[in-house]
């Protein structure tokens, strides 16, 4: 009766000993593999956290396109607008013109 006990008590030991490290190889496997997920996202978070010095010299060199564009660009309206006006003036110009050399003649 004593060895049989002794033999289910070494049994016993025996399974608790493989399931511990079992447990220890589990635990193992998953660190390493937290490990490298979570440096992956550290290499993520560092390359996010640069997107904002990225917009913010995008922003910059569109806040100058937008003070530089009145200087450089005109609107069609607005050139046809000042076509006509420098026109009028020709054809007012040219009208004077004629209506002097009428009265010399």
């Amino acid at each position: 009766m004593v060895s049989e006990g002794w033999q289910v008590w070494q049994i016993f030991t025996a399974i608790i000993t493989l399931i511990a490290g079992w447990s220890v190889i589990i635990v193992t496997a998953l660190r390493i593999i937290l490990k490298k997920y979570t440096s992956d996202l550290d290499e993520k978070i560092k390359a996010l956290a640069e997107i904002p010095k990225e917009h913010q010299n995008l922003e910059r060199a569109l806040m100058t396109l937008k003070a530089d564009l009145p200087l450089s660009y005109v609107r069609k309206e607005d050139f046809i607008r000042f076509d006509v006006v420098i026109n009028t003036k020709l054809d007012r110009l040219r009208d004077l013109i004629e209506s002097l050399r009428e009265k010399k003649e």
